[in-house]
């Protein structure tokens, strides 16, 4: 059995953007095209039904989505029209989608994100309280269940797939590529009510250091279904799990933290993201390698 590198899978998937047509410009454009979805078209519900979304938390978590969910619309007419690719080539150099590698990067990040709430209970036991609330919880169970996979798979498709493909063009070094998908995932994300709450330095490192963890992860296996399912994972969990006061997924969680410890989210997430890496790659290498030795 030939073990593929990871200088073999990266160069694979950075590679598929050659597939279309790659002018800098028609970056340019596409970025305005996802933009104008996402921040335009996404923010209708928000205009056209401002009273009834602002009266309902879960009109609101739908509007929300609505929002990510034009953003995948616009990436998908950017992909097509502008680069001429099949948006595939975003996920994937293989002729489809692995579910079942998706389905286990979601599994083993469940793992990872109890073990983490667990420890934090036990090092804080008076910072989380039970908080189940059925009518609440089952009001938005749905919501969450449908729609968060859709979020954060057009997340990944955006922050993860077209930016690192189109940050090929400019360099083939892995480490600044994952480094700059840090960046542009922690841009949007420090509108979000907790950096106002907990302060812009700490908590943009949380979201470059996740937005590192899946670009890494990316980049490693070459496709984007483990990112796909660990941004998953992590949110259906933060949703209806274990939340904290102030989140912007404002969910009915079955527990809730009473304030987010921001230096413990940023140690647990580098922490969790090794452990993930590991178990795939670390883990995985070391047993391929001894296969192959037998062979």
């Amino acid at each position: 059995m030939p073990i593929v590198s990871m200088q073999t899978r990266t160069a694979r998937y950075l590679d598929l953007v050659h597939l279309g047509r790659n002018d800098r410009w028609r970056y340019a454009l596409g970025v305005l095209i996802i933009a104008f979805f996402w921040l335009g078209l996404g923010y209708l519900p928000y205009a056209w039904f401002e009273d009834a979304v602002a009266a309902d938390p879960v009109l609101d978590f739908v509007a929300l989505n609505f929002s990510i969910l034009m953003m995948l619309a616009g990436l998908a007419v950017t992909v097509k029209w502008i680069h001429g690719r099949n948006l595939l080539t975003v996920v994937t150099p293989e002729a489809r989608v692995h579910w079942a590698r998706m389905a286990r990067g979601a599994a083993v990040w469940v793992v990872v994100a109890a073990l983490t709430a667990a420890a934090e209970y036990l090092l804080f036991p008076d910072r989380y309280y039970v908080s189940f609330d059925p009518r609440r919880f089952y009001s938005f169970a749905l919501a969450v269940m449908v729609l968060t996979p859709l979020q954060c798979a057009a997340e990944e498709l955006v922050f993860r797939g077209y930016a690192i493909q189109g940050l090929a063009l400019l360099t083939r070094c892995p480490v600044l590529i994952a480094a700059a998908s840090g960046v542009l995932f922690a841009l949007p994300h420090l509108l979000n009510p907790e950096v106002h709450q907990y302060g812009a330095l700490v908590m943009a490192a949380n979201y470059f250091a996740i937005g590192v963890v899946l670009a890494v992860i990316t980049l490693r296996d070459g496709r984007l279904e483990l990112a796909i399912g660990l941004h998953t994972a992590n949110n259906i969990f933060l949703a209806l799990i274990a939340n904290y006061e102030g989140s912007a997924l404002s969910t009915g969680a079955i527990f809730t933290a009473r304030a987010l410890d921001p230096w413990y989210s940023l140690a647990t997430l580098v922490g969790g993201g090794g452990a993930f890496y590991w178990w795939f790659f670390g883990r995985a290498a070391r047993q391929e390698e001894g296969l192959d030795a037998k062979l």
